[in-house]
C-alpha cells in the first residue's frame, strides 16, 4: 500500500464504524442487543438496573475513537424490549450515566486526598532530611546513606503525588467531561423485522 493511500484511508477510518454527519458534526451509532438484560445487570436489593462494566467501558471508548469535534447520537436497539418502554430504558440510563459520573468525581476527590497526602509526607520527609543535613555535621557514610535513601523517599513521593494530580485526574476530568457534553442524543428502540 502506497503511503497516499494509508494517509487517505487512515483520515477517514472512523467513517467504517459510525455515520458521520460532517455538516452537523454528530457521529451516529447504533447498537444491537437481544433484550437490556445483556446491557443492565440487576440490582437484587433495589431492583433497578445498573449499567454493566462492558458497556461503560465501551462507552468511555466511543469518546476516545468519535473525534473531538463530533457530539454522538446513541441508538441501543433491542429484539425484545422484556416488558420495559423505550422511554422507561432511556430514564434508567440517563440515571446510570449520572451514576457513573457520581462515581467519577468522588474517585477524584479520593484521588486528590491520597495525592495531597503524599505530597505533605513528602515534605515532611524533605524537612527531616535538610535537619539531618545541617544538624548532624560528622555522620560519615552513616549520615550520607540515611540521607541518600530519605532523598529517594522525597522523589518518589513527590513524583506520585504530582502524577496524580496532573495525569490521572487530567483523564479523569476527560471522561467526566464526555459522559456529560459527548451525548447529542440517546434513544432506546425495538428493531423493526
Amino acid at each position: 500500500m502506497k503511503k497516499n493511500e494509508f494517509v487517505e484511508k487512515y483520515n477517514h477510518i472512523e467513517e467504517e464504524f459510525f455515520t458521520l454527519d460532517k455538516e452537523n458534526n454528530i457521529a451516529n451509532i447504533s447498537l444491537e442487543f437481544n433484550n437490556p438484560s445483556e446491557i443492565f445487570d440487576l440490582n437484587y436489593v433495589t431492583k433497578t438496573p445498573i449499567l454493566n462494566d462492558e458497556l461503560t467501558e465501551w462507552i468511555y471508548s466511543i469518546f476516545e475513537l468519535v473525534p473531538n469535534r463530533y457530539k454522538i447520537n446513541l441508538n441501543i436497539c433491542f429484539d425484545s424490549l422484556e416488558g420495559y418502554k423505550e422511554d422507561e430504558l432511556l430514564d434508567i440510563f440517563k440515571k446510570n450515566i449520572l451514576l457513573e459520573y457520581k462515581k467519577l468525581i468522588n474517585s477524584q476527590h479520593r484521588q486528590r486526598r491520597i495525592a495531597l497526602s503524599f505530597l505533605g509526607s513528602g515534605i515532611l520527609v524533605l524537612i527531616i532530611t535538610l535537619l539531618l543535613t545541617f544538624l548532624w555535621k560528622d555522620g560519615g557514610v552513616l549520615k550520607e546513606v540515611i540521607a541518600y535513601i530519605l532523598d529517594v523517599i522525597v522523589y518518589v513521593v513527590m513524583w506520585e503525588a504530582v502524577t496524580i494530580l496532573v495525569v490521572d485526574s487530567r483523564e479523569r476530568n476527560f471522561k467526566i467531561k464526555n459522559a456529560i457534553k459527548r451525548f447529542n442524543k440517546i434513544t432506546f428502540s425495538k428493531m423493526e423485522k
